[in-house]
C-alpha cells in the first residue's frame, strides 16, 4: 500500500488536477443531491478513520513488545505521517475518481469499473498497481482486524495471548482469530456485497464513537495511568467533538440510507 499511495497522487497529477478547485473545495459543503447518500458516506468515512479497534489493537502490541516511555516520540512521528500520507493518498483518490467518472458521466455500479481510476491516467500498470494494492490491503485489514478480535477476547478472558508466540501455547487466543477469517469467509460466501458491507460497518461505527471512545479519554487523562505523558485539551476536544458529531449523523444518516432515502 506504502507503494500505491504515491502513484495515486501521480495519476492525479497525470490528469491535470485543477488545484484551484480542489483548494476551493478542501471545506466540506452541503450536497446538492441524494443527502442521504452524502450523508451515509461522510460518517463512514469518519467511523473508519476513527475506529475504536485501532486502539485495542495498537495498544495490545504495545504491550506484546513491551513498549515504555522511549518509544513515545517515535510512535507520535509514525501516527502523524501516517495519518498526512494516508489523507493525502485519500484526497488524491477523490479527484482521480472525479476526474475520471465524475467528469464524464460515468455512474459506479460495478466494481469491475474501480481500477479505472488508475488505469486511466496510468495505462495497463495503472490496472496493474491497483490491484496489487487493493489486495494488499484488504489482506493487511483482515489479519489486522482477527488478531484485534482476538486480542479482545483472549484478554476479556484472561487467556494467554500474543502474534509472537507458538499456537500451541496460546491455542485459544490462536483458535480465535482462525475462526474470524473462516467466518468472514462465510459471510463473502452468502453473496452479500463486500463494499456494501464494509460502508455500512463503518457507519455502525461511527454510530457506536462516544460509547466506545469516552472511556478511553478517561483513560487517556487519567495521571495515575499516564503521568505526565496525559493527553492535551486540543486533541481531547478535537477526538470528543469527532466522534459526537459522526454519531449524531449517523443517527440520521443510517435510517435514511436503509428507507432508501439515497
Amino acid at each position: 500500500m506504502m507503494k500505491a499511495g504515491p502513484v495515486r497522487i501521480r495519476g492525479a497529477h497525470r490528469l491535470h488536477a485543477p488545484l484551484g478547485e480542489i483548494a476551493s473545495n478542501l471545506l466540506p459543503g452541503l450536497p446538492r443531491q441524494d443527502p442521504a447518500k452524502y450523508w451515509f458516506t461522510a460518517v463512514s468515512i469518519l467511523g473508519a478513520s476513527v475506529s475504536p479497534y485501532l486502539f485495542y489493537f495498537y495498544s495490545a502490541g504495545a504491550i506484546e513488545d513491551e513498549w515504555d516511555e522511549g518509544y513515545l516520540g517515535v510512535n507520535r512521528m509514525i501516527a502523524g505521517l501516517g495519518m498526512g500520507f494516508g489523507g493525502t493518498v485519500a484526497i488524491a483518490v477523490l479527484v482521480c475518481a472525479a476526474l475520471v467518472f465524475h467528469s464524464r458521466g460515468i455512474q459506479i455500479d460495478r466494481h469491475e469499473q474501480i481500477p479505472l481510476i488508475l488505469a486511466q491516467p496510468l495505462g495497463h500498470w495503472g490496472f496493474i498497481l491497483f490491484v496489487a494494492s487493493l489486495g494488499i490491503a484488504c489482506f493487511g485489514a483482515a489479519l489486522e482486524i482477527a488478531l484485534q478480535i482476538a486480542y479482545l477476547i483472549a484478554q476479556g478472558f484472561g487467556w494467554k495471548w500474543g502474534e509472537n508466540i507458538k499456537p500451541g501455547q496460546a491455542a485459544r487466543f490462536s483458535l480465535t482469530y482462525t475462526l474470524v477469517i473462516l467466518l468472514a469467509g462465510l459471510v463473502i460466501l452468502t453473496g452479500i456485497d463486500p463494499l456494501k458491507l464494509t460502508i455500512f460497518s463503518m457507519a455502525l461505527t461511527a454510530l457506536s464513537l462516544p460509547v466506545t471512545v469516552v472511556p478511553l479519554l478517561i483513560i487517556m487523562n487519567d495521571p495515575e495511568y499516564l503521568g505526565e505523558n496525559v493527553n492535551h485539551w486540543i486533541a481531547n476536544a478535537a477526538v470528543l467533538v469527532v466522534s459526537i458529531i459522526a454519531c449524531v449523523v449517523a443517527l440520521v444518516a443510517i435510517p435514511l440510507q436503509l428507507m432508501g432515502g439515497s
